[in-house]
């Protein structure tokens, strides 16, 4: 039998101390764990709030898209997930349509648990191919490309969106642990090589870089180049950064005057804000790194060459600030006995003893894949979804343990979507998964769970939701954004949204 983790001992010692002992340790609260920044920010970062708002200002943008329309955070504006419910299917590794009739149509809770291997990923942008950037407008100039499954809608992804929350935490990053834990300053890969630019003699000089633990970072400079997610193919980061620097940041999008970090500089009743992204450069980053009047020799300027570099360890930076730490569980972690019901306080019990959740889900962040307070052994897990040879994931049909915090508001489950509510999560793992891979985990068996409880285990994760995320409030505010295949979000500044945002296709969590 696999030995118990730690962590499951912290987890056994809380509810011992709550329902026996009187007040419980902070040992299980996200707040006794600290936010695992590279080691060397400081040589690069001159000013870590002018990172960070520089980082939000990027994250949100959607001039970042080729069209013009698409951002980062257009796949990662709910709980820092993706809650849209038109164009989200994609056919899956045998190509074929099996819940809908084909791409472009509107699902329903009744198209859940998906068929075959369809997933439920999120609408990027239309096939393309880039020309070049356009003086004015903000999409770029390209010529269309029928990509045989999508057009002329626009394609989607072939895993669904994670919750962007939290990334800093993860040793690496994406459903395969493809984004490395060493930001090397130009991709995901963390390869060493000649990077970063900084003024020399007479010309540009290139020096490697070499950031830990850095997979948030090295994790957004990727979706800017998918010619699946927000480009057009053959779109440069160098290109990327000449357009953004010769433009407005958030120029088709509001930006509330009392947004938590960009307020001071809202355009507010107008979209936009007055700094420009060479100002906000200048403020997060020491000036050897953005400087020089020396250009490369394919004519890019310093500020234009380094630009995947501030892309990454700003947007890691901004990530640093997205902590859900203040969720009913934390309190209860903390000492408050009344912050989780009954019901919750057995599902705790079911979660680290006869569920084994806590097996992938352990330690504050309630995830294996965390680089501090996690159980790394089963950091990547085969929980048999699918077939491991059509689905592979970082090796031998494994995907990430993604933390379970604010897991109420970011359906639908899985890295295909299969699943709409958490109650179908849990029959999933009670009947032990749905394929019997030759390598699914020994941990992922049949559990014999009550109905009572499952019961206990939903409402259990439901005390997992940060309330300051459910209604937007700082530090989750945000810009408004215009959601292509979505409804429009307006711009919510600190105080929060007055209605809370809501599940995936209102789906109730305890819906079998």
């Amino acid at each position: 039998m696999t030995p118990r983790s730690t962590h499951s001992f912290g987890f056994s010692f809380l509810l011992f101390a709550a329902l026996l002992c009187g007040p419980a340790v902070a040992q299980g609260s996200l707040r006794s764990v600290p936010v695992p920044l590279p080691k060397e920010t400081d040589k690069f970062i001159r000013d870590r709030d002018a990172a960070a708002r520089l980082g939000k200002a990027l994250f949100w943008d959607e001039q970042v898209g080729g069209d013009g329309r698409v951002s980062c955070a257009t796949c990662h504006f709910h709980a820092g997930a993706d809650s849209r419910f038109e164009n989200i299917l994609h056919p899956g590794p045998n190509g074929v349509f099996e819940t809908l009739l084909g791409p472009g149509r509107t699902v329903t809770a009744q198209d859940f648990p998906l068929r075959g291997d369809d997933v439920a990923g999120s609408p990027g942008i239309v096939a393309g191919r880039f020309l070049g950037l356009d003086p004015i407008l903000p999409a770029d100039q390209q010529q269309p490309v029928n990509d045989g499954v999508f057009f002329p809608f626009r394609q989607v992804t072939g895993r669904n969106s994670p919750s962007s929350l939290l990334a800093v935490y993860y040793e690496t990053n994406f459903w395969d642990g493809r984004a490395s834990a060493t930001f090397n300053g130009v991709d995901i890969t963390g390869e060493k090589g000649r990077t970063v630019y900084v003024d020399g003699v007479d010309s540009l000089i290139q020096t490697s870089i070499a950031m830990e633990p850095a997979s948030a970072a090295s994790q957004a400079v990727g979706p800017p180049l998918s010619a699946v997610e927000m480009t057009c193919d053959g779109r440069s980061f160098q290109e990327l950064g000449r357009k953004l620097l010769g433009r407005m940041p958030l120029a088709t999008q509001m930006v509330a005057p009392d947004d938590s970090l960009l307020g001071p500089w809202s355009l507010w009743p107008l979209p936009g804000i007055s700094l420009t992204y060479e100002e906000m450069i200048r403020e997060a980053f020491h000036e050897a790194y953005h400087t020089s009047s020396y250009s490369t020799e394919q004519g890019y300027s310093q500020m234009e060459a380094n630009f995947p570099f501030y892309w990454g360890l700003s947007i890691l930076l901004y990530n640093a600030r997205l902590i859900p730490d203040q969720t009913p569980y934390d309190r209860f972690a903390e000492g408050n006995l009344t912050a989780l019901t009954a019901s919750q306080r057995r599902g705790l019990a079911l979660f680290e003893d006869k569920a084994r959740c806590d097996q992938c889900h352990g330690g504050p962040l309630f995830s294996a894949a965390a680089i501090d307070g996690g159980d790394g052994g089963r950091a990547f897990t085969n929980i048999g979804l699918t077939p491991q040879d059509i689905d592979p994931g970082i090796e031998k049909g494994k995907f990430k343990s993604p933390s379970l915090r604010n897991i109420d508001l970011t359906g639908p489950y899985f890295h295909t979507g299969r699943y709409l509510t958490l109650r179908q999560v849990v029959d999933f793992y009670d009947r032990g998964g749905d394929v019997n891979n030759r390598d699914k985990d020994s941990q992922v068996r049949r559990l014999g769970l009550t109905e009572g409880e499952k019961q206990d285990l939903v409402a259990f994760m439901l005390a997992l939701t940060d309330e300051r995320v459910r209604y937007s409030r700082a530090p989750f505010d945000h810009p408004s954004l215009n959601l292509p295949d979505g409804v429009p979000l307006p711009a919510v500044g600190a105080g929060g949204r007055s209605q809370p945002i809501r599940r995936f296709l209102d789906a109730d969590p305890f819906q079998r």
